[in-house]
Order: structure tokens, then sequence, then C-alpha cells
């Protein structure tokens, strides 16, 4: 019996604790409360009465608010808002702009940080035209000349050359293994398919350290039979910038009837050992700061558009 008294006891006490923690959420006034610490032992404690919040007063916040809407009279409301132009937030973006930096790591490892001016450097590319010379100046249009060459001169770099397809470009390469032509000696040359639809080249050649290519292109029909040379395929010179090298551009009309374009290098001949040599000669359309290149690559694009009859207007 004694131990039946005892664990009704202590239910009694664990609900009475129970009944204590689920009143402390609510405003309480006052009176003892009773917990159990954590080394077990039982603590009473007295609880103050809370204030009694003031009562709220919906006339006095209505008065309020008219009093604050009544100062919002005609003078207020006609007064200008604090409006900036155009001009002000432009001027603004660009002064954040300029507080830019960059961080790059340099050749040595080493964590780089510098302000970047990124407004001086729009500006600067705003204002950049593409300035250039004539490359052919005095000349207008092409000269017309006949020239016989072998009706199968071509053959060799027609077996490898790869389509070109429209606004796509390609690098043409002047290197191993070497590719020739007979016109009827023999230069080195690369070869492309033009894709359907193709009524235009652009083709560039950069200024390197070996030099530059000025090759000759011959547009070729469908059964690799010529019908067109060009001797000179550029018109601008660019020159070199801190992106990049100086070099030569033109615009070349396809022939109607080509199928092929071929690319030699007409100042250029077979060695015995079977490398190209420069062959000795003076050449009116070479750059003559520059000299004439043996080896590198061309920048060529297939344009769907014809090309512009005077570049650079």
């Amino acid at each position: 019996m004694a131990s039946v008294l005892i664990r009704l006891a202590g239910l009694l006490v664990l609900f009475s604790l129970t009944a204590s923690c689920t009143n402390t959420n609510r405003p309480s006034e006052g009176g003892f409360y009773s917990y159990i610490d954590a080394q077990g032992n039982l603590v009473t404690l007295k609880r103050e009465p809370e204030p009694e919040a003031e009562p709220v007063d919906k006339q006095t916040i209505a008065a309020n608010q008219r009093k604050r809407l009544a100062e919002l009279d005609a003078d207020s409301l006609g007064e200008p808002g604090e409006y900036q132009t155009d001009e002000q937030v432009q001027q603004r973006i660009d002064e954040l702009e300029r507080d830019r930096f960059i961080t790059y790591t340099d050749a040595s490892g080493y964590q780089i940080t510098e302000p970047v001016d990124v407004v001086a450097a729009r500006k600067a590319k705003a204002e950049e035209s593409a300035i250039y010379r004539p490359f052919t100046e005095g000349i207008s249009g092409y000269v017309e000349r006949v020239e016989g060459v072998p009706e199968r001169c071509c053959d060799e770099p027609l077996k490898g050359a790869a389509e070109l397809k429209l606004g796509m470009e390609a690098l043409l390469s002047f290197d191993r293994p070497w590719q020739w032509v007979s016109m009827p000696k023999r230069h080195p040359a690369t070869a492309i398919r033009l894709a359907q639809g193709t009524v235009a080249l652009r083709v560039q050649t950069f200024f390197g350290g070996r030099g530059y290519l000025h090759p000759q292109v011959a547009f070729l029909d469908k059964n690799g039979v010529p019908i067109l040379l060009i001797d000179n395929v550029f018109t601008r010179q660019y020159p070199e910038t801190w992106i990049k090298h100086g070099y030569l551009e033109g615009e070349l009309p396809v022939e109607p009837g080509s199928v092929w374009a071929v690319f030699y290098l007409s100042y250029a001949g077979e060695s015995r050992d079977g490398r190209p040599e420069l062959i000795a000669g003076e050449y009116l359309w070479a750059e003559p700061s520059v000299p004439l290149s043996l080896k590198g690559e061309l920048l060529v694009r297939a344009l769907r558009i014809p090309a512009d009859p005077t570049p650079g207007d």
C-alpha cells in the first residue's frame, strides 16, 4: 500500500509541474511557481504580477492619422521631388564603374590586383574607328590578263580539301605536309570546297615574326579546271594594336560556276629537297616593310552577300 501512495504522490507532483509549464506563456497575475533544477531539487519562486497593457484608443489613432494627412496640403504636394535627369543617372553609374578592380595571376604565380576604368575603356572603344590604309593605292578594279596554266594544275590540293560552310571561318595552313600546284612551276598550295550559296570570300593574313603570307587564288569548276586566277587578294591594311597583330584583308567575289578555291604562293617554288623556297623577283603587291613568308596560316570566311566593291567606304 505504501508503494502505491508514493507513486500517486509522484504523479501529483508531475501534474503540478506540467500545469506550471503550460501557464508560463500566459500573462501572469503573480504568485508562486515551482520547478526541479538539474540536481533534482524542488525550487519554489515568487512571481511578480505583470503590468496591465494600456487600452488602445482607436479614436486617438484615427486623430493622429487625420493630422498627418492634413500636413500634405497643396503647397507640400506642389514641391518638386528629388528626381534625377538621365545625365545625372549616367554620371552616377560611371562613378560606380570607375571603382572596379581586376585580379589575375601573373607568370610568376603572384596574385595581382589592378584598378580598371570601365568608363574610359568604353569611351575608347566607342571612339575607335576602323583605321586602315588602302593596300593597293592608285589601283581601282581588276587588271585582266590571260595566262596559260595546265588543265590539271590543282589536283593534288583538292584531294584533302574540306568544305567551308556559309558564314564560317577556316584557317588554311601552309606547312608540312606540303601540297603543290603546277602553274606550270610548282608552288605550295592549299584548297577549300565552296559551300553552295557562297558569293564572296573574306581573306585575312597577319604580320608575324616570320613575315606574312600573300597568296594568289584560283577558282575551279566542278571538274577541277581553273576558270579564274586572282593575283592580289588584299585591299586594306590594318595597323598593329594592343590586342592583335597588323594584318591585310580583302574580299573576293566568287566567280560563277566555282566549286573550289585554291590558294597558292606564286612567289615560292619547290627546292631540291621538296620544301618551298623564295623565288627572287619584284612583286608590285608586296608590303615593303614586312618580308614574304613561306609558312603560316590564312583566315578565310565564306560570305552570303557580294563583296563590297569599295571596301571601307
